[in-house]
């Protein structure tokens, strides 16, 4: 569960989050006005009002960008810069999860290939090791 929260799970929620705050509608980090408390007091202007400003919205935007890029210091999941294991029977199970996120790879790749909009984010080459910020 810890190599899963660190891992794919980080992943799946850290990737994806600029593609849904640059638009900042979506998710805004401010809101300058209370929520309307009818339907009928919404209007182009309140939504407008209510927004965040230009400033605050490019902040968002810029904060998003740096946490869901891919770190300069990436190492893909189930891969070291260092050797940690040296016991033969740890580095075949090390090797079979490698061979195990090879295949998952090129099944997500062969999916993709289908899709109009591709889906990249648990891809085992972008997901990180672990969670690097």
């Amino acid at each position: 569960m810890c190599v899963f929260t660190c891992t794919a799970q980080h992943g799946a929620i850290n990737k994806g989050q600029l593609d849904w705050y640059a638009w900042v509608p979506n998710a805004p980090c401010t809101m300058r006005m209370p929520p309307p408390t009818t339907k009928e007091d919404v209007t182009m202007d309140t939504v407008m009002g209510s927004l965040p400003d230009v400033q605050k919205a490019c902040l968002q935007m810029a904060i998003t960008w740096h946490l869901g890029r891919r770190q300069p210091d990436m190492v893909p999941l189930g891969h070291h810069k260092e050797k940690y294991f040296s016991d033969s029977k740890a580095e075949a199970v090390l090797k079979q999860f490698q061979t195990d996120l090879e295949n998952l790879e090129r099944e997500i790749t062969a999916r993709n290939e289908q899709l109009d909009l591709t889906y990249e984010y648990l891809k085992p080459s972008h997901i990180e090791n672990s969670v690097t910020i």
